[in-house]
């Protein structure tokens, strides 16, 4: 008996989409030869591989068998053919990169632009969401690497320190904060607060390092990015705490400002890869960790 690695990857891509239109689209072939390889694949095997639902599929017990190890065959072909490439200083293909707002937003980017003049072969694919949704996207296989604001006690991932800033108190700057250069906490927890949500690591960071939780404040909005944050703060809707690299140009431009914390020594942030406890960087990731870890004092962050 003979597994032909072409049909692998299409089952492979079958059983993560439980569709066989959706891994149709996935492989740029069409739904009946999905369809029909998946049958061969069945009769070479003599076992079937998936359960015909009225409006879906359900993996049998040997097909949890074959993927999982077809993935593992699948990802070590991979590896194979990227270290290859490497070897013969030809490295190329996709890198998909999962990040929290501030590292996705304020130091990925600049490091993204060096990264591709050095390797442009390679297609780096960088998707934004909070810090927890990152972890576990790395923790699941759907992200290669990881870039968090914070750690998270979440098994199956592991974390390295490559960076670090400083969390601030930031004010509008107008007539009412505009002679305030410091404030207290009991004060601070009266103010009207602007907030992350609860998977946010600016907000998991604030909270550590101030030993208590943002529900004590008095939060007036919860938001899903810094953006919307320092947009409230222009409109005068209250105060946040956010990393100091989120608020520079508005910092500069004297659009905001900052209001030290009585009784509070300065707020670090420090920020982390993250990578999978168990699974095996690729070349390409390997590849783009060193780089990071090279250019961390381009960052403008100390390490």
């Amino acid at each position: 008996m003979q597994l032909d690695l072409r049909l692998l990857e299409i089952f492979c891509a079958v059983y993560e989409a439980r569709s066989f239109s959706k891994a149709a689209e996935k492989l740029f072939i069409s739904q009946p030869t999905v369809s029909e390889h998946i049958k061969n694949l069945e009769g070479t095997l003599k076992v079937r591989l998936f359960d015909r639902l009225p409006r879906t599929i359900a993996p049998t017990q040997a097909a949890r068998i074959l993927y999982r190890h077809g993935e593992i065959i699948l990802t070590q072909r991979q590896a194979a053919l990227q270290e290859m490439m490497a070897f013969l200083d030809r490295l190329e293909g996709p890198l998909k990169v999962s990040a929290s707002t501030i590292p996705g937003e304020y130091l990925l980017p600049h490091l993204l632009v060096d990264f591709h003049a050095r390797f442009p072969r390679i297609d780096v694919d960088l998707t934004i969401s909070d810090s927890q949704k990152v972890c576990h996207q790395v923790a699941s296989g759907e992200a290669d690497l990881g870039f968090v604001g914070a750690r998270l006690d979440l098994l199956g991932v592991k974390y390295h320190h490559f960076a670090s800033d400083q969390l601030v108190l930031v004010v509008p700057n107008n007539r009412h904060w505009r002679e305030v250069e410091q404030i207290s906490m009991k004060d601070l927890l009266q103010a009207p607060f602007l907030a992350r949500e609860s998977g946010s690591g600016t907000r998991l960071s604030l909270e550590r390092q101030l030993g208590c939780n943002l529900d004590r404040f008095n939060i007036r909005i919860i938001l899903g990015s810094t953006n919307s944050i320092k947009e409230g703060l222009k409109a005068g809707l209250g105060v946040s705490v956010l990393s100091h690299l989120a608020v520079q140009t508005e910092l500069a431009g004297g659009l905001l400002k900052t209001v030290h914390i009585e009784g509070s020594d300065s707020l670090r942030r420090d920020f982390f890869v993250v990578t999978h406890t168990r699974r095996t960087l690729s070349p390409i990731a390997e590849s783009f960790l060193e780089f990071v870890q090279e250019q961390t004092e381009a960052l403008g962050v100390s390490a």
